[in-house]
């Protein structure tokens, strides 16, 4: 079953939730760099009332590569930008990764992307509408383990590495598919 996904601020998570996604609706020709600050911005709101704190005390620490981190508090966090939708996964009792893309056709060389970025194992059974999922699921256990985007190396498909976390598909609208990556065990929500 998909992970809800809270388009805000019309839609707010549970305030018992210990993992949320945040979506932000954006005019799609809206720059990159404002796209950030409106992401981030939302998110500070979202957080302070469960923290405790006004959302100005909630710095954000964030630079190209790195995951976002909140100074002062062990939060887990990952943003994930397209052209008019932007995401805020949020983990109160650790690590936590999303990504989101276009639901569109597979690229026309999505099989020699997927035997490089995906692996072996992967591209041997995937078809192209599987493409997608499969990229945005890779992407959020990256930015889960804290590592950038890099070709497929054989220890990303060791049991341990792949048994730390879980992803789950997101419940995006309609256009858009993403994935979300929670330690084991551990349900969004």
């Amino acid at each position: 079953m998909p992970a809800p996904v809270y388009l805000w601020p019309q839609q707010q998570p549970e305030p018992a939730a210990k993992a949320f996604v945040l979506a932000l609706a954006l005019p799609p020709t809206l720059p990159r760099p404002q796209a950030r600050l409106a992401l981030r911005q939302a998110l500070r709101e979202a957080l302070a009332p469960r923290l405790g704190l006004a959302a100005a005390e909630l710095p954000l620490e964030t630079g190209p590569g790195l995951a976002p981190r909140l100074l002062g508090h062990r939060v887990g966090i990952s943003f994930s930008h397209e052209a008019g939708l932007s995401l805020a996964a949020v983990n109160l009792l650790g690590p936590v990764g999303v990504d989101l893309l276009r639901e569109e056709a597979a690229p026309p060389d999505w099989q020699a992307v997927a035997r490089d970025y995906l692996g072996p194992q992967a591209c041997a059974r995937m078809r192209p509408q599987d493409f997608g999922p499969a990229w945005a699921a890779h992407e959020a256990r990256l930015k889960f383990h804290g590592r950038g985007l890099s070709e497929w190396q054989a220890g990303m498909a060791e049991p341990a590495w792949l048994a730390a976390c879980q992803c789950q598909a997101l419940r995006l609208p309609p256009g858009w598919v993403g994935s979300l990556a929670l330690p084991a065990g551990q349900g969004s929500g």
